[in-house]
């Protein structure tokens, strides 16, 4: 690829396919302009610093599970979207893992990542959430519960956690958001 066609979304697009092919721990800058077939020094142009770049490529994961999140649920409403969400949760983390724990990560250790992270991962969560009639700042609760419970099972899978007893851990994944919708459902009764 000729320099003329280098811009910042070239370099992001470029560093999410060697994060993916490559792993989180294994990126550098190198790596990113032998992709681009160009020296590492033009990179330098489009963006200050990895860090930089790696905040792109953050930003760009976040949106790619949200629209893919968005569109699972999109004509579901009450417990067809609590086990769509989950299910489409589940998936983006485990078919762009790399991507997935990089912005887990960086979001830590960067609060422009973390306030990305929290409208994207929270927006589906909300959208979700509207069919219940529940109060706002139980809601608030629930989304919090959501993601420990999808974000919970996914670093236990991830690190092998669930891997010594034979229960298989598709039904415990299920077992874990019925419970959640049930708690849903509770929770609208009690306020009626």
């Amino acid at each position: 690829m000729s320099q003329k066609g280098l811009s910042r979304e070239v370099l992001i697009d470029a560093a999410v396919n060697v994060i993916e092919q490559y792993g989180r721990n294994n990126f550098s800058m190198k790596l990113v302009a032998d992709e681009l077939g160009v020296k590492t020094a033009s990179l330098y142009n489009h963006v200050k610093n990895m860090s930089e770049l790696l905040v792109g490529v953050c930003n760009y994961a976040l949106r790619l599970q949200k629209d893919s999140e968005m569109q699972a649920i999109k004509d579901l409403s009450r417990e067809q979207a609590v086990y769509a969400l989950a299910e489409a949760y589940r998936r983006f983390a485990k078919e762009h893992r790399e991507l997935y724990w990089l912005v887990m990560n960086v979001a830590a250790s960067d609060n422009h990542v973390l306030d990305e992270a929290a409208v994207c991962i929270t927006e589906p969560i909300v959208k979700m959430l509207t069919d219940y009639d529940i109060e706002e700042d139980e809601k608030i609760h629930f989304r919090r519960f959501f993601r420990s419970i999808v974000h919970g099972y996914v670093s236990e899978m991830d690190t092998g956690f669930f891997s010594h007893y034979p229960a298989d851990t598709d039904k415990s994944f299920h077992f874990a958001i019925k419970c959640f919708s049930d708690s849903l459902n509770r929770a609208e009764k009690r306020q009626h």
